[in-house]
């Protein structure tokens, strides 16, 4: 019997995320059939990776926002409004067997009021826009997620960070028994060519050489990493960094502060050939990408695969995911001495920390691994 999923997402342009988690279930049961509605933005501000995707075997449907973008950022009616018409001038609700909303909040809302009207079922996915937006600086809307949260199907987490954070929250403190009964951990996966190219040689690899990896963004916070390397160089002259990326509300002062350390810092620009990112990875010693806020952060785990030890976040989306492995050190984003001490402490550490990255079961982030995990959790 076919099973008609609707998947919820804003992020569908800038992230590869729900393109290969539909691709994967997809793939994986045949009497699956996905729709996915995608609420495009105008001056969407991230890359389009739209031209990237291949093999789309779910159907796309991408709905125009032509309201007021203003309002449709900053009060949360309008934007759940607006998203149901949206919604119901391109997709068949009524032969919707069940919603998968991408985000607790924004598309765990529009679930909701479908939910209360067709009696549709619904699954919410908790990222870090929910962990760290929403059920930090949102207290209207705590009424509104506990709602979300008692009639939700499944609570599909990515990270054990925000996992557990969501789960000890005074917000859900009144169904605390629900939430736990109904969260399930199913982190993001990686690529298969990663998993099949994993490489762990030290010999030809930069000695002190750090590496970055993402968008030149506020979030991603590259100057302090910028920072954070200048400061060690003090105590490790022969210290390189190089940055693979652009774009972003930060580009140009990331670009500023390039040119002032050319000695030092290498800059690649985008590339997207997985072959020539994966040779930039082996030439370099230790990742580092110290963001704000982060969801998952699948390049930490493509830079695992190239036995490259990590500098992540504290208590944000990859921490905690190899709880019994030191793969790496957690840096407070904020500080730039933290950032430089981790950072040492990686490139003097680093022979032991590749000892236990190679005991990481890579396999286990195939997205073919994560299709079956999600399918489990969605059966209805």
């Amino acid at each position: 019997m076919i099973m008609n999923m609707l998947y919820l997402t804003e992020d569908y342009i800038g992230s590869r995320v729900h393109h290969n988690l539909c691709e994967a279930l997809a793939n994986t049961d045949n009497k699956l059939k996905i729709t996915l509605l995608n609420i495009e933005r105008p001056n969407y501000p991230l890359r389009d990776l739209r031209p990237t995707y291949n093999n789309i075997n779910y159907e796309l449907k991408q709905a125009q926002f032509k309201g007021n973008l203003l309002i449709y950022r900053t009060f949360f009616p309008y934007k759940i409004a607006q998203k149901l018409k949206l919604l119901h001038q391109n997709i068949d609700v009524k032969n919707t067997d069940l919603i998968v909303a991408s985000t607790l909040f924004s598309d765990g809302a529009a679930a909701l009021k479908l939910w209360k009207k067709f009696k549709i079922p619904y699954v919410v996915v908790v990222r870090g826009t929910d962990a760290n937006l929403y059920l930090q600086h949102m207290p209207h809307l705590y009424s509104l997620g506990r709602q979300i949260i008692a009639n939700a199907k499944r609570v599909i987490f990515v990270s054990p960070s925000h996992m557990r954070q969501t789960l000890q929250s005074h917000v859900f403190c009144s169904i605390a028994n629900i939430l736990k009964q109904k969260s399930l951990l199913i982190t993001n996966g990686i690529d298969q060519i990663w998993i099949d190219n994993q490489y762990f040689d030290t010999k030809s690899r930069i000695p002190n050489s750090v590496l970055y990896v993402g968008i030149f963004d506020r979030n991603k916070n590259v100057g302090r990493l910028i920072e954070a390397c200048k400061k060690l160089k003090s105590t490790m002259p022969d210290l390189t960094l190089d940055l693979v990326g652009g774009g972003g509300d930060c580009e140009q002062e990331i670009l500023s502060q390039i040119s002032d350390n050319q000695s030092w810092i290498k800059f690649h620009g985008a590339i997207y050939d997985k072959q020539k990112l994966i040779g930039i990875f082996r030439q370099n010693a230790v990742f580092a990408m110290v963001s704000h806020s982060e969801t998952f952060g699948l390049v930490y785990l493509e830079a695992l695969t190239q036995g490259l030890p990590i500098i992540y976040t504290e208590n944000q989306g990859f921490d905690k995911v190899n709880n019994n492995l030191q793969v790496g050190y957690a840096a407070n984003s904020n500080n730039v001495s933290d950032i430089a001490a981790k950072l040492e402490m990686a490139l003097k550490n680093r022979e032991n920390l590749l000892l236990d990255i190679q005991k990481i079961d890579f396999s286990a982030f195939s997205w073919q691994k994560k299709a079956s995990d999600w399918l489990n959790a969605i059966k209805i």
